[in-house]
């Protein structure tokens, strides 16, 4: 009675193990999911200013304010408007050589595990990118 006892108690600590690791991957899993839906929308948004760009618009007009947030804050992983994303862009003249500009894209969002963030960065000429 005594060994099946213990074989209990050591199998109860084997499956907490293991509740704790699984809870562990939804939760990474979970931030991978979210970190490329980030990406997506930073660059979508980075190809954007970039075409408007390229259209004989060289250079884009600074956002004011600098930088810039978009419209549809927060946003769905679509770009629509309600969701947990934020995105911002910002521009900077003759970065990184004159007569060029830095576009920044900027995504960042808040879970039960923190704040994140991701970053897309393009440079555009008056030749193009």
């Amino acid at each position: 009675m005594v060994e099946v006892l213990i074989a209990m108690c050591l199998l109860a600590i084997a499956m907490m193990g293991l509740a704790t690791l699984q809870s562990r991957g939804i939760r990474g899993n979970d931030l991978g999911n979210r970190t490329t839906q980030a990406i997506a929308l930073a660059q979508d948004q980075l190809e954007q200013l970039i075409h408007s760009a390229s259209g004989g618009n060289f250079p884009l007009a600074a956002p004011v304010p600098n930088p810039f947030p978009d419209a549809n804050n927060p946003m769905s992983e679509t770009g629509a408007a309600g969701g947990v994303f934020t995105r911002e862009w910002q521009l900077q003249d003759n970065t990184p050589v004159t007569d060029a500009q830095t576009i920044t894209v900027s995504v960042t969002w808040s879970d039960p595990m923190g704040d994140h963030q991701v970053t897309e960065t393009g440079v555009i000429t008056a030749d193009g990118y």
